[in-house]
């Protein structure tokens, strides 16, 4: 009988090593099997790429029983399928696929708390993140980690959130009506609370640890991974997000000095990762084009299928053409929207300003999210480059505060921020060779001014059309933007408080929508080939 048994497994042994896919070191059934880990991050809404990352989890499956997927967060804003149901059509791939866990970016505040709940409760599997508490009760809103077991080996996978979400989603999300904070991403304890978060897990018999961070490398966000990954032990792999980086893998010494693997995928489904961590404990990181990835999972595919049709009918209809193609991003970067001035600034600036017959219009760069491309124009085009359903404020400031304000939206030049201001019915220049005065909290709020020095100069208002005239210190300008700027002071704006403007209820999508077809009689014109001259730079 013994025999027989070990002819039978040396049979199957051998069968096994010949299924395509089924590697003979690891064979199903050895006890020496790598786990790996599926992972993206800034998907935005791009969901094309969910039925490939389930057909790479299948296909995994067939070489190792121990495969997960995961997500460092920003899923369900940034596209038309989010924003049409709140991000409830993203939920519902995402449960088509399978994930193991997943954290949250900034944008899946962008709805609101009680929204995000809602989604968390749809969701099949795991929300993690170990820096959101509700301040009313002291305790965290999520898991602060998962802890998964591939055979006998637990694997802790922590969620972290930046601190910043609090200035790019809408402040009066996390705020009473008296405008005290409701909830903490424990920006003046981040690090210490990770540690303790990483310490429990290992305390509770975690191998390895794997840091899922909606972070990012960018400068403009001190709390970064780069950074927080010397200042913390015990992390083996941080899967990183939010700066849109492409980061196949490089290694940072913690504050230990041990290694620590840092990757991250890009944005929009460019790459789906794949971190492998050998029975042996090497850990290795590889980052997959999803265009050059053949495969996809039929069953997600048709559900992927089913959501579009769904939304295709109000989304493809065309509402006007454009005789330019006006982009967000530029020979000087991706993101040009948010440190330089763009015609698609100049034009949706323009738009609200003559919708609501103001003086000026002021809009961060952040808030334009997509391009509009020459040719014919659909609702779904308005929808991605206005995602996020703003609403439009109006009210009066005076040139002071106007020119504070543009002061404050150059404060980080030549990096990029979400509020560096497009403007219409003004023209200035910035000295980027002068420092910033402007000084900030923690959470990257506006705290006040450090000297007299200004980088903003030669501020004009446009009293005619391109008429412009020294603008007034003293005179009350009339106003109009996104409430998410004017009303709720996001990202930072704390240079506008005194100032009062009214929510209008008017979404910024029906504004342009309007402005093409009843003022531009459906035709966007030649003439927003290039910059209008507003912003000038001088390096």
């Amino acid at each position: 009988m013994k025999k027989q048994f070990i002819v039978l497994s040396a049979i199957v042994a051998l069968i096994l090593g010949f299924i395509p896919g089924c590697s003979p070191k690891y064979a199903l059934g050895s006890k020496d099997q790598p786990i790996v880990v599926l992972y993206e991050n800034d998907v935005h809404c791009y969901v094309d790429g969910y039925a490939k990352i389930a057909a790479m989890k299948r296909e995994t499956l067939n070489k190792t029983p121990y495969v997960s997927v995961v997500s460092s967060g920003d899923y369900v804003q940034g596209g038309t399928l989010g924003a049409a149901s709140k991000g409830e059509y993203i939920v519902e791939i995402i449960n088509a696929v399978g994930y193991e866990t997943l954290t949250l970016g900034n944008h899946e505040f962008d709805y609101g708390v009680q929204r995000l709940g809602e989604l968390s409760g749809l969701l099949n599997t795991d929300i993690v993140c170990c820096n959101l508490i509700d301040l009313r009760t002291g305790n965290l809103m999520y898991k602060p980690y998962k802890m998964v077991t591939y055979g006998k080996t637990k694997v802790a996978y922590i969620g972290v959130a930046t601190p910043y979400s609090f200035i790019s989603a809408r402040p009066v999300y996390f705020q009473d009506e008296n405008g005290k904070m409701l909830y903490s991403l424990c920006a003046e304890n981040f690090y210490e609370n990770i540690q303790k978060t990483v310490d429990r897990a290992r305390g509770e018999g975690a191998k390895y640890v794997i840091a899922l961070t909606h972070l990012g490398v960018d400068a403009f966000d001190e709390i970064n991974s780069e950074n927080m990954i010397p200042n913390v032990s015990g992390i083996d792999v941080v899967l990183d997000a939010h700066s849109h980086s492409v980061i196949p893998g490089k290694y940072i010494r913690d504050a230990k000095g041990k290694e620590v693997l840092l990757t991250s995928t890009g944005s929009y489904f460019e790459n789906i990762g794949k971190l492998t961590i050998s029975p042996k404990g090497k850990f290795t990181s590889e980052l997959v084009p999803v265009s050059k990835y053949m495969l996809a999972d039929t069953g997600v595919q048709a559900i992927i299928e089913d959501v579009k049709a769904r939304y295709a009918e109000e989304g493809n209809k065309v509402i006007g053409k454009s005789l330019v193609t006006m982009v967000t991003d530029d020979e000087d970067g991706p993101r040009a929207v948010r440190f330089k001035e763009m015609p698609l600034g100049d034009f949706c600036t323009d738009a609200i300003k003559n919708y609501m017959n103001t003086d000026i219009c002021l809009m961060g760069g952040g808030s334009l999210r997509a391009p509009l491309m020459e040719g014919a124009l659909t609702y779904n085009d308005i929808f991605k480059l206005f995602p996020f359903g703003n609403t439009i404020a109006t009210g009066t400031m005076t040139g002071r505060q106007i020119v504070d304000a543009l002061e404050f939206s150059v404060y980080v030049l030549p990096v990029e921020f979400g509020g560096f201001l497009q403007v219409s019915g003004l023209k200035f220049e910035v000295d980027c060779q002068t420092d910033s005065p402007c000084s900030v909290d923690v959470n990257k709020i506006f705290s006040g001014f450090i000297s007299d020095k200004r980088r903003v100069r030669n501020v004009q208002f446009e009293k005619a059309p391109g008429v412009f005239e020294p603008i007034d210190l003293d005179r009350k300008y009339t106003v109009s933007g996104t409430n998410f700027l004017l009303q709720e002071h996001g990202d930072g704006y704390a240079v506008l408080d005194g100032t009062t403007f009214t929510d209008t209820g008017v979404c910024d999508r029906d504004i342009l929508l309007a402005y093409i077809q009843e003022v531009l009689g459906g035709v966007i014109p030649a003439t927003y080939d290039k910059p209008a001259g507003r912003i000038t730079l001088n390096y």
